[in-house]
This record gives structure tokens, sequence and C-alpha cells, in this order.
């Protein structure tokens, strides 16, 4: 089984494909499942999808969440596959241990790119996401589950796998990483990051507003998809593929 040892955890893991690889990382309890149409983009490059301490198949005690440490788990799964330099895509909270290890491995990132992404929790609205989830993770977490399984997708076989794989989520760490994720901010670093970056929004995303950040801080490309909010690689997969495939040919494969 794909799985490598870090700390007390056994790391699972896929590894589909060949070529440039990529490593997506997921937010609180949804785990790899999420990026169930990235393993499409193994035609092309190299899919890596680890479930993070507490997650999915991963197994072991959770432990105490950093997003330092979630984003060391990164630098492991490279470690153990002898893998120098990845592309790391994040996707909403999942962007922040991304970035965090981007901004840690310099070195080690071909690109970095955000679906939903954040610098630190900038927006009245988006605190009381985190501080809603919170609550629900402690005494609903059943309706949480359920609510981010069915606004991911209208598939009945995708949207089941998603929910099974969440019942797996310790909650502690689920309410952890959305507790750090509230915390966090790297908004004085930005300005560190060395890869080339790429942003995906959906118009209709109360997050789009961070695009701000980024823009005077950073050098990065930027892409709003509308008629969708948070969930892209769901929502509208065919298209954020497409813009992963064109930004990572440009930016890597050209080099």
């Amino acid at each position: 089984m794909p799985y490598f040892s870090c700390g007390e955890n056994n790391i699972f893991f896929e590894d589909i494909g060949s070529g440039v690889p990529i490593v997506f990382v997921h937010p609180p309890a949804m785990g790899r499942k999420v990026f169930y149409y990235q393993k499409k983009l193994s035609k092309h490059f190299r899919v890596l999808l680890p479930d993070l301490r507490g997650h999915g198949d991963t197994t072991g005690p959770a432990g105490k969440v950093s997003i330092p440490g979630l984003a060391g788990e990164i630098k492991s799964l490279l470690d153990f596959l002898g893998i120098e330099r990845a592309a790391v895509c994040g996707y909403s909270s999942g962007g922040i241990v991304a970035q965090e290890f981007a901004l840690q491995n310099p070195d080690r990132t071909l690109a970095l790119i955000l679906s939903g992404g954040f610098p630190q929790v900038m927006s009245p609205a988006f605190k009381y996401e985190h501080l809603i989830g919170m609550y629900l993770v402690k005494y609903a977490p059943g309706f949480l589950r359920y609510i981010i399984a069915t606004s991911h997708t209208d598939n009945k076989e995708l949207r089941d796998d998603i929910l099974h794989h969440m019942e797996k989520a310790d909650r502690k760490t689920w309410f952890d990483f959305y507790a750090q994720s509230l915390r966090y901010s790297c908004l004085d670093r930005l300005h560190n990051l060395q890869a080339p970056l790429l942003l995906l929004y959906g118009s209709r995303d109360i997050v789009n507003q961070h695009v701000r950040a980024y823009k005077m801080h950073t050098n990065c490309q930027i892409a709003i998809i509308s008629k969708v909010s948070h969930q892209l690689p769901t929502k509208k997969w065919e298209l954020f593929n497409q813009l992963i495939t064109g930004f990572l040919s440009e930016k890597v494969l050209a080099d």
C-alpha cells in the first residue's frame, strides 16, 4: 500500500502518472477524494494525492495540528519519493499549507497553484464561515459533512465517496485545521514567494476578495471562473484542469 512514515503517522497517498509532479493539498476533513477529477491530469503529469495527518486513510495519532507541520508532510512525501522539486496545488485552506510549503522550501517548489487561496482570513464573512464550521464540527459534524459533500458535486457516486472519506477524519484535527486556518497569516512573507503563482477563484466566491493582497505583494497570474463559487476542483474541473495544464506548460515545461 502507498504509505510513508512521518513521525508516528503513516501517511497514505496516491501516485498516478509520470512527468512533472504535482502535489494536491486538500482542505480540512475532505482528504484526497476532493481531487477525483484531477486524476485526469495524470495523462500529462505525475499526480500526488496525500491524505494529511488525521484525514482519510492516513493512520496514527493526529497529534497537534499546525500549518508548518502539515507543510512538512508535503516535504516528507517528496523526500520519500526522491522528488527534488514539484508543483504544489492547494484548495481552500489546503492552500495555506501549500503556501507555507513554498515559503519554507523555495528550492523544492516548481510552481504554486491556489484554488480559493488566501494569505490570511481578511473579511468578516470569511471569518464567520470559519467560526460556523468550527461550531458544526463540535456539535453537528454529520450535518456539516453532508453540506460539504453535496455542495461539491451532483454526482451521487462521488458525493457518497467524499462523504464516506470525510467520516474517517479525526474531529479534533478537523476543528484544529479550521482554527489554524483562521489564525494563519503569511501576508508579511508573500513577497518572498519565488515560484510562479497561479490563483484560481470562482466569481461567486467571497474568498476572491483576497486577490488584492496577492496583486500587491506577488507577481501572479489570476483566473476568475464565472458562474461558480468555491468548489472549482469538482464543479468546474475541466476548466480547472485546463488552466493548470496551460500554466505549468508555460511556466515549467517551457523552461
